[in-house]
């Protein structure tokens, strides 16, 4: 699994939602603060399979995240 970090809630809600419409399963998880290099609060748990399609849809909606952790 694979988890993106991201610094609120609102964008850990939105970056779900942009998974779900094209049928990618992600859990919204809380982060604790050592796990990630900026401190982020929330992440997106997703299968590390759909990583460079997620990093697409990331991008082409503007979803801002600081980093992926591979679990």
């Amino acid at each position: 699994m694979c988890v993106v970090a991201l610094k609120s809630m609102t964008y850990a809600i939105k970056a779900q939602r942009a998974l779900n419409e094209v049928l990618i399963t992600s859990e919204i998880i809380r982060l604790e603060p050592h796990m990630t290099s900026k401190g982020c609060a929330y992440g997106l748990k997703f299968n590390c399979l759909n990583l460079n399609l997620i990093h697409d849809i990331f991008r082409k909606k503007s979803i801002k995240y600081s980093e992926i952790i591979r679990l």
